[in-house]
């Protein structure tokens, strides 16, 4: 398959200067990834699918983690695949897309609406498509019960804190280059499956004990302490992570993902270009308390969607059974690829809310 081919970002747009160098007919050969429908995915939509997804997930760093960069193209195709089933489907049924619908998605998320291409405003209509297939099908998604968010809200209560203090550990992989990624990938994640598997109360000190013995970074002799200004090295969890120079304090991987951290216990794999490091969040403290008139809207939001997605996984495999979508060498696609959870997003159950 396509996309097999094309190992990571950088060779995917270096793949596109050399449709400058083809004929016509070649150029449209080699530009075509799928067809769906008989309408084409291009290389050009790929692209532009994963910068979007890139800006949405990754706060626009590329993942230095070669399994995340080919599992970000993985899911700008299916979700290229997923819209154009779903712009199909309802324009048999005589639906056309809302063209405020493309604003209304983007409203609040601080991307100007002329910055979206053609293409990822398609993406944006076909989820108010599907909506109205389900109010055609008389199958909408229900909004939860207030019994439901309040549930939820228990919850989690903790993870409705803004402005928090964090505490630390981290051991660190470096890439030496004398195997491939994945061969220090797979050590880190047996570290960290054997730390998770070590009871809460006992976990700190098995993670400094193999901070002291594994890690390779300055922190190893303090037990993977992060050190910090203050000597009781707490920093704050949105830090700029900017030195005076303007020079990042940490790999913005590891950054973003002391950032994503929400419970105390929680470990994270963070994968930079310089290696692999293991997050461990030993404290938290501090914190702005979400009103609950706010984390109601929040969870009534976040609920809704998630049944949204779990109907869409049911509903797309079955509108793919109805539909012809094939690589341009007329292999087909594989179904099972449509409902794969490739994302952080789509990951550990219920993502942002520890």
């Amino acid at each position: 398959m396509v996309y097999r081919a094309v190992r990571n970002w950088a060779v995917l747009l270096g793949a596109m200067a050399i449709l400058v160098c083809r004929s016509p007919a070649a150029e449209l050969s080699y530009a075509i990834y799928l067809r769906v429908n008989g309408r084409p995915i291009t290389q050009d939509n790929v692209v532009q699918a994963v910068k979007f997804l890139l800006g949405r997930e990754y706060n626009n760093v590329m993942p230095a983690d070669e399994e995340e960069q080919e599992g970000l193209q993985r899911a700008a195709i299916r979700d290229l695949v997923r819209s154009y089933i779903i712009h199909h489907e309802a324009g048999l049924l005589g639906i056309r897309p809302d063209r405020n619908s493309a604003r209304r998605a983007l409203a609040g998320s601080g991307v100007p609406y002329g910055d979206v291409t053609p293409t990822v405003r398609r993406m944006l209509e076909a989820d108010s498509l599907f909506d109205e297939i389900m109010m055609r099908e008389m199958t909408p998604v229900k909004d939860p019960s207030p019994r439901e968010i309040k549930d939820f809200y228990l919850r989690n209560r903790d993870s409705f804190r803004t402005d928090a203090f964090v505490k630390i550990r981290t051991l660190f992989i470096a890439v030496d280059g004398s195997r491939p990624q994945s061969y220090f990938k797979d050590r880190a994640e047996d570290i960290m499956r054997t730390l998770q598997s070590t009871p809460r109360e006992m976990r700190t000190d098995a993670f400094a004990k193999a901070a002291m013995e594994s890690s390779q970074d300055v922190f190893a002799p303090f037990g993977g302490l992060l050190t910090a200004d203050s000597p009781e090295q707490w920093i704050p969890q949105e830090f700029a992570n900017k030195k005076s120079d303007g020079s990042p304090v940490f790999p913005a991987q590891m950054a973003e993902g002391i950032r994503r951290m929400k419970n105390k216990g929680e470990i994270r794999l963070a994968v930079s270009d310089m290696g692999m490091h293991l997050l461990y969040l030993e404290d938290v403290r501090g914190g702005n308390v979400i009103g609950w008139d706010e984390a109601s809207r929040i969870i009534e939001y976040y609920l809704k969607q998630r049944a949204r997605n779990e109907r869409l996984r049911a509903w797309i495999g079955r509108a793919f059974d109805r539909s012809d979508v094939r690589w341009h060498d007329g292999s087909a696609y594989d179904k099972a690829q449509l409902t794969e959870s490739i994302l952080p997003s789509e990951r550990g159950g219920e993502p942002g809310f520890g």
